[in-house]
């Protein structure tokens, strides 16, 4: 992760400006294979609880969202989210 994304000073647990997916063929070794969403406020941007499916060989995901409005208001925190978004991660197989 690009040093300006990370939280400094903050618990990793509460830190949720990133969402990517990862792999494991022996779940003790991880691999990040894609980023999703990413954003360099850790105070009130958060990505989390995301519910996906698998669409042929896309992978659609609603998302629970704490992130600006479009006059700039901001969520509270990046856990208390504003919006639900939805994305479409088309080739997801593919990796990067």
């Amino acid at each position: 992760m690009p040093k300006e994304y990370q939280a400094a000073g903050r618990r990793p647990d509460q830190t949720r400006n990133t969402l990517a997916l990862v792999s494991s063929a022996d779940l003790r070794n991880w691999e990040v294979n894609r980023t999703v969403l990413q954003d360099a406020d850790v105070k009130t941007v958060g990505f989390q609880y995301a519910d996906w499916l698998v669409d042929g060989d896309d992978l659609i995901s609603v998302v629970r969202t704490a992130f600006p409005e479009a006059d700039g208001t901001k969520a509270h925190n990046a856990h208390d989210a504003n919006w639900m978004t939805f994305h479409r991660i088309e080739g997801f197989r593919k990796g990067r």
